[in-house]
């Protein structure tokens, strides 16, 4: 190892100059990455993407979309059902249902056209019927006119009758020729998108409606057509393009209308004639006169028969379309009853809101979510709702301003984090060009940065604590060249002697850190990446661009004759406050033990009562506006955790399946009613419009399959071999959740399907545990790789454990004062062990490492500890206090989380840097005999 660095300083110290540019040219490279660096928030960073939970949460969300975002509503009653603004929420509606991204939209809106769908499709249904009673109709005049025709004595008492009868059937052919010439106006307009449709086909209803009546169509019929008359004027833009024949048809329309128009004017006058002229007899040509009449009377009818019939083989391309008077908006919400139809329940919580709920796609990127979420807040300023408050919230826009805000955060830390070190650094490192370790380890710090987006590893809410360690450690291994270089002043000596020191606690905070990769939360690996990666370019930076630079200057001094006082050995207040406190200690070496193993007792087994936090949402700022929303959704829907039972059969419709589905929701219900507040599945959409399905024949797979696909494709795949069930909860502990979710999975045992028990409840159950096991397992695994690599190093037991036992004392400390101050353990809090163990163990190994070269010079234990203690104490406080400066600022920003992890850090390295001057100390006097052997050492 020495040779490594013997050749590294040889060259630094033969081409300085060229040294520095060649390696900032690979830390430029390194920066370059910065620029890809993602902000990530996702359930992947919560729960390890291999785990069964998360599998079956990311299938789920492949079929049935994931996060939901909400626009909610608020205000006076006659304001929230009026015209204007439910047509701007349709409007809304219609901006952003075709939007990248979104999985389906329900609101007002949607729902209104629901229900003008399944009205028009009845509506539909029996053109069929009239087109085939008026084709009967046709025949049975075309018989009359032909049997007229063969008769050459009619009986005039039975013609009279049927004339009178004619009569009556003319004014029948005048309405019908009204409904055509509607039905052409109508059909015109559709090529043109135009959509006064509506109206003409509003006409043809009411005229369809009177036919009934003289066809005799039955009473439900006739019920279904008053309907369906009264909210034609909602019906869409009209009929969309039928094909070439839009026009064709149209003139066949108007043709026909001019054609009933003619036979009801023809047969009104005819058969007045016809009756004035019965007292006088009727001739034979008369009678044939009126037999062609009726034949041709019977073609007309044909024809019209089978413009209905056009009309309903071209039906798939009529479109419901939204209501424009406040009668018809009223009747769509309550029909003929003072209440408001069920159909609505899911987006009217009470008279005073509604909302709208967009579901996203699943496993959809982050940069997708923010802009669905700007598409929206852009969509919803552009109606300018009036006297109506509108909230835009839900998770994933409490995301996005969430990566927004954790930019903003990041940038504030890093500068403050750089000020206040560089303040620290003045006061306590008095050497020449003290900053420039700063600024060095600055430039590491962003080219970890760039070095993380060019490995694809993202940032997250614990990551953003990633820059402050590293300035404090990155500085400490600055601090410990330059100290050592102004003493020897060569380049080629200090990494001789401080070299293998500082690289074996780069070793050690390595390991430490690497300990991490243990965690089964994904942000906690990915802190740990961060963490080693920023360790190990410090490391280097601070050899191939601090080095070069000292030794640029002196090169460049000695040129110029420049001479400056070099440092003298007078002692400061710090070295005489290190060597006293070194002196007393050591003194009470056993007692200050003793005492701190105890303390360390206590810690450990009050850190068994802390508390773990895993809302998310008291992580982040409380502040923001985001947050704020969410809370007032909340408060105004109800609680918005859910469990997902994710169904797989190969018919979820068979009737054991449905029968499991509809008893599951009473079960849930009944079995759990302080915990699940609501249970939906395909079952209650039926539910909520069985009502609209007049047709009694309509079988219940059939109501699924009619249903509108926005609908169904939320509890039901398209091939329906894959369901949904969501299961809203209240607010509860997590300790309660993970008993629910235990609870559903011994439930789902017993079902018919193949059931799986996921959603982001259940990912959160899942961090928990993550949180609560893992800890402790990657605090000893840290310990563990700590000690086997200084074993390996060392050769020796005694010098593997010295550096480890004060700062596992510090671990063993910290528990306690968590317990103390109320601080629960967070996903970044999780991991005060390993990072003490990695921060710490650099100050301990220094200080080791200074021992031992003193006491092989010839120096006894109690001289050896002195010269050591004010030597490099000096450069060990001032990088101890510039990290504690550093971590302080985490105590100013404004993720909650981070201010808790920000204050144990500055206990934990305070604590660490008092026991490398109190506990390391005595630990080295009494094992002394054991790291150094005597013979070559002389008092």
């Amino acid at each position: 190892m020495n040779y490594i660095f013997d050749r590294i300083g040889r060259l630094i110290e033969k081409i300085p100059v060229k040294t520095f540019i060649g390696s900032m040219i690979v830390f430029l490279i390194m920066i370059s990455g910065a620029l890809y660096v993602n902000m990530s928030t996702g359930s992947e960073t919560l729960v390890d993407s291999r785990s069964p939970v998360f599998i079956s949460n990311r299938e789920m969300e492949d079929n049935f979309g994931s996060d939901s975002i909400i626009i909610l509503f608020s205000g006076e009653e006659d304001k929230l059902r009026s015209v204007e603004n439910l047509t701007k929420i349709h409007n809304v509606e219609d901006r952003l249902k075709y939007h990248d991204g979104i999985f389906s939209i329900m609101s007002p809106s949607s729902i209104i056209h629901l229900m003008t769908k399944i009205q028009g499709e009845e509506l539909v249904s029996r053109t069929e019927d009239i087109s085939l009673g008026l084709l009967e109709l046709s025949k049975n005049l075309k018989g009359i006119g032909e049997e007229l025709a063969k008769k050459d004595i009619p009986d005039m008492d039975l013609i009279e009758e049927k004339i009178s009868g004619l009569s009556e059937i003319s004014l029948v052919f005048r309405e019908l020729s009204n409904g055509q010439l509607n039905l052409s106006n109508g059909v015109m307009n559709i090529g043109n998108n135009l959509s006064e449709i509506s109206s003409g086909i509003s006409n043809v209803a009411d005229q369809l409606m009177l036919l009934s009546n003289t066809t005799g169509e039955n009473q439900q019929l006739k019920m279904q057509l008053e309907t369906i008359s009264r909210n034609l004027s909602s019906t869409s833009e009209g009929l969309m393009k039928i094909s070439g024949s839009t026009a064709n048809l149209s003139q066949g329309n108007i043709n026909t209308s001019d054609a009933l128009i003619n036979i009801s004017r023809n047969l009104q006058s005819e058969t007045q004639e016809m009756k004035d002229m019965m007292s006088g007899g009727i001739n034979k040509d008369e009678l044939s006169l009126m037999a062609d009449g009726f034949i041709t009377m019977s073609d007309k009818l044909r024809e019209i028969s089978e413009g209905l019939q056009l009309l309903n083989e071209k039906s798939s391309m009529m479109v419901p379309y939204f209501p424009r008077t406040q009668d018809d908006v009223e009747f769509m919400l309550y029909g003929d009853e003072d209440e408001l139809r069920s159909v609505f329940r899911d987006v009217y919580m009470d008279k005073n809101n509604m909302m709208m709920i967009l579901k996203l796609d699943g496993n959809i990127d982050d940069s997708i979510k923010d802009r669905i979420v700007v598409a929206i807040k852009d969509s919803v300023d552009r109606e300018n709702f009036d006297e109506i408050e509108v909230v835009i919230s839900g998770k994933p826009v409490l995301d996005s301003a969430l990566r927004a805000e954790m930019k903003i955060n990041m940038r504030y830390m890093v500068i403050l984090a750089v000020i206040t070190m560089f303040i620290i650094l003045m006061a306590v490192f008095k050497i020449r060009w003290r900053a420039i370790s700063l600024l060095i380890i600055f430039i590491s710090v962003i080219a970890t940065l760039g070095l993380m987006g060019l490995l694809s590893v993202p940032m997250t809410m614990v990551s953003m604590a990633v820059f402050p360690i590293l300035i404090g450690l990155g500085i400490d291994y600055s601090i410990q060249f330059q100290n050592r270089y102004e003493e020897e002043k060569s380049a080629r000596s200090t990494l001789l002697h401080v070299g293998k020191a500082v690289f074996i606690a780069v070793l050690a905070t390595v390991l430490g850190f690497i300990s991490l990769y243990a965690s089964p939360v994904p942000m906690i690996r990915d802190f740990g990446k961060m963490l080693t990666i920023g360790v190990m370019v410090s490391f280097v930076g601070s050899i191939m661009l601090l080095l070069p630079v000292l030794t640029s200057r002196d090169v460049f001094d000695s040129k110029t004759m420049r001479a400056f006082k070099m440092p003298d050995d007078k002692e400061t207040i710090v070295d005489k406050i290190l060597d006293s406190t070194a002196g007393f200690v050591t003194k009470h070496k056993i007692i200050v033990i003793v005492l701190a193993i105890a303390i360390a007792a206590v810690g450990v087994y009050a850190d068994r009562d802390v508390g773990v936090e895993t809302d998310i949402e008291t992580f982040m700022p409380q502040d923001m506006d985001a947050l704020k929303d969410i809370h007032i959704i909340r408060n105004k829907v109800g609680s918005t955790n859910q469990i997902a039972l994710f169904l797989k059969s190969d018919d979820i419709l068979k009737d054991e399946n449905l029968d499991w589905i509809k008893n599951t929701k009473e079960y849930l219900i009944d079995e759990y009613p302080e915990s699940i507040v609501e249970v939906k599945s395909i079952d209650s959409i039926i539910s909520n419009l069985e009502g609209m399905f007049s047709n009694n024949d309509y079988t219940y797979s059939q109501m699924v399959w009619d249903l509108p696909e926005s609908q169904r494709k939320m509890f039901i795949t398209d091939d329906g071999t894959k369901g949904l069930i969501i299961v809203s909860l209240s607010h509860m502990p997590i300790g309660m959740m993970e008993e629910l979710v235990i609870s559903l999975n011994q439930y789902v045992e017993d079902s018919p399907m193949e059931v799986a028990v996921t959603g982001m409840s259940v990912l959160d159950v899942e961090m928990v545990e993550g949180l609560t096991g893992g800890r402790i397992k990657m605090t000893l695994l840290g310990m563990g790789l700590v000690f086997m690599a200084l074993l390996v190093v060392y050769r020796n037991v005694f010098k593997a454990f010295i550096p480890v036992f004060p700062i596992a004392l510090i671990v063993g400390m910290s528990g306690g004062i968590m317990y103390l101050l109320g601080i629960r353990y967070t996903p970044i809090t999780a991991t005060l062990g390993a990072l003490v163990l990695g921060m710490g163990t650099e100050m301990t190994i220094m200080l080791l490492e200074r021992y031992l070269e003193e006491r092989h010079r010839g120096m006894n234990k109690q001289d050896a500890i002195s010269i050591s203690v004010k030597r490099i104490g000096k450069a060990t406080v001032a990088s101890g206090l510039t990290t504690i400066g550093g971590f302080s600022v985490l105590m100013l920003s404004k993720f909650v989380i981070l201010k808790d992890f920000g204050l144990m850090t500055v206990i934990n390295i305070s604590l660490a840097l008092i026991s490398t001057f109190v506990i390391l100390p005595c630990v080295l006097i009494l094992m002394d005999r054991f790291i150094v052997k005597e013979k070559g050492v002389s008092n």
